[in-house]
C-alpha cells in the first residue's frame, strides 16, 4: 500500500538491497587530480572553513570549531606529502576542541567519473568522525543533494567495538519538501568489513558515479559497500549538475552518538591523511569544472545583471562560483515574456500568496573582491505596484550586510511604486555603513522583504565609480502590462482537502510544488494507520520535548474559497488518546476557526475507541475565507499534557451542505500495509504505552510509562519454531530521546513455564539515529522449541529518557547456517536499487529460476529471468526482510 509518502520526513527506498559489482575500469582516462604537493594548500582549489555552522548547531552537532591553523601540507611520515587535519582538545571560541575542514565550493565541482582518493585515518575510538564527501554546486541542502563516499566513527563501530573497519557511504536528497537519505556501509546491513581492514592505514576510497549508479569501492574489493540507482525521477540532484569536495575531521556529535565533550575518548591530537584524490571520466560523460578565483575588476563598472555592451566585466552565474538563490522557496519567477528594462533578461519574481516574507540573492562563492567601488555607486532599475516593505543589499563573507529599507509611502532615492521603471542610484558608502567588506562581497546583491509580495522587477544592475547612471538601449515596450498569475477560487460544491472519494471532483492537490503537508518544527510524526477511504492517511503521534505540536496543510498560493464562508468542514477522525487537540482553519483578515476535541466535551456523535467518527463544522459567521494559507491545521488542546499518542485523520473536505456526501471509496485491506501479525505487546507491573505500525518504521513503541520492572513495557514476536542450532538477530532501532532496551529470546507463552532463556538477555543503548543491530546466538534446549522474541523497554538498566518512542526496523532471527547473508558475491544474480519504483529489477541471464521469501519462510514471489532486466511488483508486499534465492545463491532485500 502506497501510504501518503510525501509525510515521511525521511521515506527514502521502495527498495534497497545488497548487490553485486560490477566494478569495470574501462575507458576512463585521468582528468585532474590533488596530490597536496608543496608546504601550503592550494587555495585556488580548496576553502577553509573557519566559521560556526550549521554542522554543530544543526542535526550534526558536532562539538569542534573548525580553524585554519588545524590544515596543513607537509610529510605524512611514511614517504608521502598530504594534507593533514588535526583535531585538537583546545579551548576556543567557546568550544572545547578545534579541528579541519576545507571545501571547494565555488572552485572546483565534478560531474560523473571514477573518483578517487587515498586516505589514512587516526583512531577514532570513540568520538572521531572523519568525512570525504561532496555537496551539490546549485540549490540549497538538501535539493542540492549530499554525496558521502567515506564517513567513519558512527556510534555502530562503538558498539560492536570495530571502529577501525566501520565505514559507510550515502547519499541525501530532497524528497517532496524534506529530506531522503539512504546509507549503508560495512559492519552494517549484514555486511561485515573485508579481513583485514584498518582504517589506520592507508586505504583507497573509489566512487563511480554514471548517470544511472553510484557505486563506492574499499580498496581492490570487487563488492560494493555502497550502490544506489539513481535514475529515478526524484534522483535529479546526482544527474543534472557538478558537486564539490568537501573533507573534514570532527570531533563528537549524531554520528558517533556522543554529544558531551567529556565522552570523548579517542586520542588527541589526532591526524587524518589525504594522500590524493583523482578524478577519472569517460569521453563525453560527466565534467571537471575548475574556476580559480577571479581577479579584482578594474575598470569603471562591474555588471551583476546587465546587458549593457558598455559594461565589460560582468559576474557570470556559472552554477559552481556564482549563483542565483532564493530563500526557501520564498519566490517564484513571473510566467510569460515580462517587459524587461534592457535586453532579454531581468529578475522578475513574485511570492506565493501564503508567504510571510521572500528574498533572494546573487551569490559569489569564492567571494568577490569589489573594494575599487568602495567609494562608487549600486545602480539598478526597479518596478513594481507592490505596498510591501522591502529592502535592497549586498553582504560579505564575515556575515555582515549593508541594506536600503523601501517602506510603503517612504521609499527612497525617488523610487515610485506607479508600475513603471525607475532607476535607483545607491551610494555603497550607505552600504558600508554597518563594517561591511567590500573586498569579501559573498551576496552582490540581495533584496528581500515582508508578505506575499505580488511582483518585483529588477534590471540592469551594476557598480560604478559614477554616480550618473551609463546610457543604454531601453526597451520600448519596458513599461508594458506585467503578466501576473489569477489566485485560485474554488466555487465547486465539494473542495477536497484531503480525500479520496470520486463523488468530489475539485480537490487541493498536496504535491510539495505548491500543497505541502508539514510536521510544524519536527513535532508530529506520521506513522501507518489503516485508511478510511482509499490508499492514503494522516496517522501520526506527538514527539519531542518540545511542549506542544502541530502539522498543518499548506497552500503556497492561499486559495480563494471564500464560497464556504456559510459551508461547512467534513472530517473523519480517530484516536485512542484522551488528550485534548484542536482543528484549526486560518482566514483572511485575522480570522480563525477553532474546532476542539476534549475528554468530556468532545464534538457530537465522536468517541476515543479507535475508530472512524465523523466530524462536520460549520464555519462561523465571521469567518473569512478569501485567502486560506493552511486549509487544514491540528495542534495540541488547551489542556496539559500538550502530547498526543495516535490521532489520524481522512476524507477532508469542504462543503456548502451540512450533509456528508456519499463515499464509494471506502478502504479495504489488501493486505499492502505492514505484516501487522507478527507482533504484540504487553503493558503491566506500572508500564503503559501503545504501538504503531508502518511509515518510515515497521514498528513504533510509545512508552508513556516504563513502570517498575525492564519487562513492563514489552514488544515481542511469540509462536517461533526455534529448533536447536546457531541463530543471528539483526534489527534496525532508534528513539526519539537516547535510551536502552533489552531483548531476549526464550520459551513462548503458551503454558508453564512462562519463559525459558534461549540465550543470555542483550542490552542496547539507542541513540536518536538508526543504528543495526547484529547478535549471534546458539540454543541448546531440546526440551522446548517453541520460540519467543521479546523486546523490553520497561524500567532497563543504562536508563535514558525510558517515556520516549522507540522505532524498529527490519526485524529477523534466522538461522546463522544460512548463506542468505554471507554468500551475495556468490549469486549469478543482481539487484538495481531504484529509491522511486515499487518493483524488484534482476538483472541476469536468462533462464534462471529465482524465488523470494519472507523471513518465515513462505514463498510470496517467483519468477523466471528473461535476460537482461526481469522485474518483479513488490508494491503490494508487506514491508520487511526478505530473501531472493537462487541456484547459485541469495541476496537479502529489505522492502521499505
Amino acid at each position: 500500500m502506497k501510504i501518503l509518502r510525501f509525510l515521511f520526513a525521511f521515506f527514502l527506498l521502495a527498495l534497497t538491497v545488497n548487490v553485486m559489482s560490477q566494478r569495470d575500469d574501462t575507458g576512463y582516462s585521468l582528468k585532474w587530480e590533488e596530490n597536496f604537493n608543496g608546504t601550503e594548500l592550494n587555495t585556488d582549489v580548496w576553502n577553509y572553513e573557519t566559521q560556526v555552522g550549521v554542522w554543530n548547531t544543526e542535526a550534526n552537532k558536532e562539538l569542534q570549531h573548525y580553524r585554519q591553523e588545524n590544515v596543513a601540507v607537509g610529510p605524512d611520515g611514511e614517504g608521502n606529502n598530504a594534507l593533514i587535519i588535526t583535531a585538537k582538545k583546545e579551548i576556543y571560541n567557546g568550544y572545547q576542541f578545534t579541528s579541519g575542514r576545507i571545501q571547494s565550493r565555488g572552485k572546483l565541482g565534478v560531474q560523473f567519473g571514477k573518483i578517487e582518493a587515498r586516505i589514512k585515518l587516526p583512531t577514532l575510538a570513540d568520538g572521531l568522525w572523519p568525512a570525504f564527501w561532496m555537496l551539490g554546486t546549485k540549490n540549497v541542502w538538501p535539493a542540492s543533494g549530499e554525496i558521502d563516499i567515506l564517513e567513519a566513527g558512527h556510534a555502530i563501530g562503538i558498539a560492536q567495538g570495530k571502529q577501525s573497519s566501520t565505514l559507510n557511504g550515502a547519499l541525501h536528497w530532497q524528497h517532496e519538501g524534506s529530506v531522503a537519505s539512504y546509507a549503508t556501509g560495512y559492519n552494517q546491513d549484514g555486511k561485515d568489513a573485508p579481513a583485514g581492514t584498518n582504517l589506520y592505514q592507508y586505504n583507497t576510497f573509489t566512487m563511480y558515479w554514471t548517470p544511472g549508479r553510484i557505486e563506492m569501492y574499499l580498496n581492490d574489493e570487487t563488492s560494493p559497500y555502497f550502490a544506489m540507482d539513481i535514475t529515478g525521477a526524484d534522483a535529479e540532484e546526482f544527474r543534472d549538475f557538478a558537486h564539490y569536495f568537501v573533507l573534514n575531521l570532527a570531533v563528537g556529535g549524531s554520528f558517533p552518538g556522543i554529544l558531551n565533550p567529556a565522552d570523548i575518548t579517542a586520542p588527541l591530537p589526532a591526524h587524518m591523511y589525504v594522500d590524493y584524490i583523482k578524478v577519472y571520466q569517460k569521453e563525453g560523460e560527466g565534467m571537471v569544472q575548475v574556476t580559480p578565483p577571479a581577479a579584482p575588476p578594474t575598470g569603471e563598472s562591474y555588471g551583476i545583471l546587465s546587458e549593457n555592451p558598455a559594461i565589460v566585466d560582468k559576474l557570470v552565474f556559472d552554477d559552481l562560483a556564482t549563483t542565483l538563490q532564493i530563500w526557501d522557496n520564498s519566490l517564484v519567477a513571473l510566467e510569460g515574456v515580462q517587459p524587461v528594462y534592457e535586453g532579454e533578461e531581468a529578475f522578475a519574481f513574485r511570492a506565493p500568496a501564503a508567504r510571510t516574507w521572500f528574498g533572494f540573492g546573487a551569490n559569489a562563492a569564492n567571494g568577490l573582491d569589489l573594494s575599487h567601488f568602495e567609494n562608487g555607486y549600486l545602480h539598478l532599475a526597479l518596478r513594481t505596484t507592490a505596498t510591501n516593505n522591502f529592502w535592497i543589499g549586498i553582504g560579505d563573507q564575515n556575515g555582515k550586510e549593508g541594506k536600503i529599507e523601501f517602506n510603503n509611502g517612504s521609499d527612497p532615492y525617488g523610487f515610485l511604486r506607479n508600475g513603471t521603471w525607475q532607476r535607483i542610484s545607491i551610494p555603497v558608502s550607505a552600504l558600508k555603513a554597518g563594517g561591511l567588506d567590500m573586498s569579501l562581497l559573498a551576496n552582490v546583491f540581495m533584496l528581500g522583504g515582508t508578505g506575499a509580495i505580488s511582483h518585483i522587477l529588477v534590471d540592469d544592475i551594476y557598480f560604478s565609480n559614477s554616480p550618473t547612471a551609463l546610457a543604454v538601449t531601453l526597451n520600448p515596450g519596458r513599461d508594458g502590462d506585467v503578466i501576473l498569475p489569477t489566485r485560485p477560487k474554488i466555487v465547486a460544491n465539494q473542495y477536497g482537502i484531503f480525500t479520496e472519494n470520486p463523488n468530489i471532483t475539485t480537490k487541493f492537490l498536496i504535491d510539495d510544488l505548491k500543497g505541502h503537508i508539514y510536521s510544524w518544527d519536527n513535532t508530529v510524526g506520521f506513522n501507518y494507520s489503516a485508511p478510511y477511504d482509499g490508499e492514503e492517511v494522516i496517522a501520526l503521534a506527538s514527539q519531542g520535548s518540545a511542549g506542544w505540536w502541530g502539522f498543518g496543510i499548506h497552500d503556497d498560493e492561499a486559495s480563494d474559497l471564500s464560497h464556504f464562508n456559510d459551508g461547512y468542514l467534513h472530517a473523519m477522525v480517530k484516536t485512542t488518546s484522551d488528550k485534548s487537540f484542536k482543528i484549526v482553519i486560518e482566514g483572511a483578515n485575522s480570522t480563525k476557526a477553532e474546532f476542539f476535541f476534549a475528554v468530556g466535551s468532545d464534538p457530537a456523535g465522536f468517541a476515543r475507541d479507535g475508530e472512524w467518527h465523523r466530524v462536520s463544522f460549520p464555519f462561523p459567521a465571521t469567518m473569512d475565507l478569501s485567502i486560506v494559507a493552511v486549509p487544514f491545521s491540528v495542534s495540541q488542546g488547551v489542556n496539559a499534557p500538550f502530547v498526543i499518542e495516535d490521532l489520524a485523520f481522512d476524507d477532508i473536505y469542504y462543503s456548502l451542505s451540512a450533509t456528508a456526501l456519499e463515499n464509494p471509496n471506502l478502504y479495504v485491506d489488501g493486505g499492502g500495509g505492514p505484516d501487522l501479525s507478527r507482533w504484540s505487546t504487553w503493558f503491566g507491573d506500572g508500564g503503559a504505552g501503545s504501538a504503531a505500525y508502518g511509515g518510515e518504521q515497521e514498528v513504533a513503541v510509545t512508552v508513556s510509562n516504563a513502570g517498575w520492572a525492564e519487562h513492563s513495557a514489552q514488544l515481542f514476536i511469540d509462536g517461533l519454531n526455534l529448533p536447536d542450532g546457531d541463530y543471528v538477530i539483526r534489527f534496525k532501532a532508534k528513539a526519539l530521546a537516547a535510551r536502552n532496551i533489552n531483548v531476549n529470546v526464550g520459551k513462548g507463552l503458551d503454558v508453564d513455564p512462562w519463559f525459558v532463556e534461549f540465550m543470555p538477555q542483550k542490552n542496547y543503548a539507542l541513540t536518536t539515529e538508526w543504528q543495526s543491530f547484529t547478535h549471534y546466538f546458539t540454543k541448546t534446549n531440546a526440551s522446548y522449541n517453541d520460540g519467543k522474541l521479546v523486546f523490553e523497554l520497561g524500567l532497563v538498566e543504562g536508563g535514558g529518557t525510558l517515556a520516549t518512542t522507540v522505532f524498529f526496523n527490519e526485524v529477523s532471527l534466522t538461522s546463522a547456517n544460512s548463506t542468505g547473508f554471507a554468500t551475495n558475491e556468490a549469486a549469478s544474480f543482481r539487484l538495481s536499487s531504484n529509491p522511486v519504483k515499487d518493483i524488484l529489477e534482476i538483472e541476469a541471464e536468462a533462464g534462471l529460476y529465482l524465488s523470494l521469501y519472507n523471513i518465515s519462510g513462505q514463498l510470496v514471489r517467483s519468477v523466471l529471468t528473461t535476460g537482461a532486466v526481469t522485474t518483479v511488483e513488490v508494491a503490494s508486499l508487506p514491508r520487511g526482510l526478505y530473501i531472493l534465492k537462487g541456484e547459485a545463491g541469495v541476496l537479502k532485500v529489505s522492502l521499505r
